[in-house]
């Protein structure tokens, strides 16, 4: 785990030396629904990225996003206790994404994305602990000119599955956002 972030960390400080034109900056606000578990439940997720062109079609993008987990509310069978409300707490991770898409923008801009990130569950109740957990992830995109291909709508839709437990089970999150992604002309721009 501590080398998966420190990976991560280190990608973070390379990204901008290394990637060349489209660099953008995003800013992203969505949803987190838990898949299959049901101690939490859904919601808000926002998130911030740096995104650059590696080589022809593939680019790195580097992302941190939190999201506030919904309190459960579960039947027991205690008399005069009908329901037992489970606290959601928070969910955030950084994480570093490969992205498969048209080497240079576009006015629309799809792309597949592919990542792994070091994650961080903060439980709302006092007898859990924290855990640590490294991801993976996968999903689709697109971006959506706004303004001179500098400025997109970007639409972002992927399942993260984080394993725990020794690996003999794993927490599963879908997460949809929607942002808004600046690109920033550097090291020249191809025509």
């Amino acid at each position: 785990m501590r080398m998966l972030t420190l990976i991560v960390l280190l990608a973070a400080f390379a990204l901008p030396g290394w990637a060349a034109y489209p660099l953008g900056v995003g800013v992203h606000g969505g949803y987190d629904m838990p898949v299959i578990q049901g101690d939490v439940g859904a919601g808000p997720l926002f998130g911030i990225s740096v995104r650059g062109n590696i080589v022809g079609p593939l680019h790195g993008q580097l992302l941190f996003r939190s999201t506030s987990q919904a309190d459960v509310e579960e039947d027991i069978d205690f008399p005069g206790e009908p329901t037992l409300t489970i606290p959601g707490g928070t969910l955030s991770g950084f994480g570093l994404n490969l992205l498969l898409a048209k080497k240079d923008p576009a006015s629309f801009w799809p792309y597949f994305h592919l990542g792994v990130s070091s994650n961080s569950l903060s439980p709302g109740a006092d007898f859990k602990e924290d855990e640590s957990l490294s991801g993976i992830s996968g999903g689709l995109g697109a971006g959506i000119n706004l303004y001179q291909r500098k400025v997109y709508l970007d639409i972002n839709t992927g399942l993260l599955v984080m394993r725990f437990h020794d690996n003999n089970a794993s927490r599963k999150n879908w997460q949809t956002t929607l942002g808004v992604q600046y690109f920033i002309p550097i090291k020249g721009k191809s025509n």
